[in-house]
């Protein structure tokens, strides 16, 4: 088979390159290896508003087009984050959003794609590439520009032997039924050695999860999980399990003819482990740069240098400040002393992907 370009993973960072790169004079193919896209749910769903992402990651442009949303993909909205200390401290910090239905919100941005002159295999897995040949499970694809938007642990990244994200936290996350204010909860200390855990408010429910630092946690989550549940009366079902890229953006993102997008590109915040946003940012710009390179032969590394202009600075900031915070994770009553010094402003700034101190 051969096609333009052959897309690995249906996420919001393979689906929205597809968006953007396919058309009537280009053969665009995604793939996915699960049988339902958007499922299982693997995250908390939570998007920033656009005012937010616009002062976090001040070079981005045209939010509002990119994060269109159909109100039947909203399932909740918050208006705070909520940061609580591992005695129970309370720092409220404004900050907009909403929770998607992400089952159903990478099904709309897969039609997107579609509707573009994408196509779309599911249930079809990237094996590894021969002789510039990808080997999926569907046979033999040549493509033009191959990216990996297939997650943290990227085969695409290891056959075109780029580096993936050096660290990763393990999360665990499910669906807890009830009635929750329009705020975000994030739990700190050790309740989640080295990470936090979370309530993301929906409708009549909530996400809950927590993810750790695998250096000061071995062993299963679910214990952990199961207490932190416990400590807010909660019960949660559709539990699935998966891993958060903590590490910063990856050094390489173009390889020849491969690039990544997305977690497979280290495109999370290392503050708080967001990356909806940033994989559709990314994907954006991904699907750009393919379309000018089938074009009008440009540079695939035009790919690179475009999102660490517009992402880079902020990632590099929020990974400064997560390695900052690793100094305190390790003891519940440091944990507790540097939440009080950095107070609500400081805890903000850090949430917001800025220096928490002005001078450093």
């Amino acid at each position: 088979m051969e096609v333009d370009v052959l897309i690995v993973g249906a996420g919001p960072a393979g689906s929205t390159t597809a968006r953007y790169c396919a058309g009537k004079d280009s053969r665009v193919l995604l793939i996915d290896r699960r049988r339902e896209i958007g499922y299982p749910v693997q995250c908390g769903e939570f998007l920033p508003a656009p005012k937010e992402m616009y002062s976090m990651f001040p070079r981005t442009m045209d939010l509002e087009e990119l994060f269109r949303i159909d109100s039947e993909h909203v399932k909740g909205v918050s208006e705070f984050v909520d940061m609580v200390s591992p005695r129970g401290r309370r720092y409220r910090c404004s900050f907009e959003g909403m929770t998607l239905d992400r089952r159903q919100f990478d099904k709309h941005l897969v039609k997107l794609a579609t509707e573009r002159g994408a196509e779309v295999r599911t249930e079809t897995a990237f094996l590894s590439m021969k002789d510039g040949l990808a080997q999926t499970t569907m046979g033999e694809i040549r493509a033009k520009v191959i990216v990996g938007a297939d997650g943290p642990k990227s085969r695409t990244a290891r056959a075109a032997g780029l580096k993936g994200p050096d660290m990763c936290y393990p999360a665990i996350t499910g669906q807890a039924e009830g009635d929750f204010e329009p705020a975000i909860k994030m739990y700190f200390g050790s309740i989640a050695p080295g990470g936090y855990a979370w309530i993301i408010p929906k409708k009549d429910s909530a996400n809950v999860g927590l993810g750790v630092d695998p250096r000061l946690h071995k062993g299963s989550l679910r214990p952990l999980f199961d207490r932190f549940l416990a400590s807010r009366l909660l019960s949660a079902k559709d539990v699935t399990m998966g891993f958060v890229p903590q590490s910063g953006p990856v050094s390489r993102t173009v390889a020849g003819k491969v690039m990544l997008v997305g977690d497979a590109a280290g495109h999370v915040m290392a503050t708080n482990g967001g990356g909806i946003p940033l994989a559709m940012v990314a994907g954006r710009i991904a699907g750009q740069a393919i379309g000018a390179h089938l074009k009008d032969g440009a540079p695939l590394e035009q790919y690179e240098s475009k999102w660490r202009h517009v992402l880079g600075k902020p990632l590099d900031i929020s990974l400064w400040t997560r390695k900052l915070g690793d100094m305190f994770f390790p003891s519940d009553r440091r944990m507790e002393f540097a939440m009080m010094a950095l107070g609500e402003r400081g805890l903000e700034r850090a949430i917001r992907c800025s220096r928490v101190f002005y001078f450093l």
